[in-house]
């Protein structure tokens, strides 16, 4: 799956939630501009798996917005190892 992610949206709330799980503003919109796997997640979001500019593996969870490219990161935490393997899978050539 490929998108085009011009924006996200942040406010107080997925700011502090994020947070929680010791994930900054800062490495979300990095995994989104770095080449990230994107998967299809419930409810019509998506699951942006990848690597931060330090090697920092991250799973964000994105709610599309009404304009196309825009999101709302729900939540952001260290990706699971089921889920850097399905990265790595993706990146060696696996099926989308």
């Amino acid at each position: 799956m490929v998108i085009n992610i011009i924006g996200l949206i942040w406010n107080e709330w997925n700011i502090i939630h994020i947070a929680r799980h010791d994930i900054t503003q800062v490495e979300v919109e990095e995994v989104c501009q770095n080449n990230p796997v994107i998967e299809q997640g419930k409810k019509g979001r998506l699951l942006i798996i990848g690597f931060t500019f330090t090697s920092r593996a991250i799973t964000a969870i994105l709610d599309p917005e009404d304009q196309e490219g825009i999101y709302y990161p729900v939540t952001a935490r260290p990706a699971s190892r089921r889920e850097r393997k399905i990265y790595e899978y993706k990146k060696s050539g696996g099926e989308n």
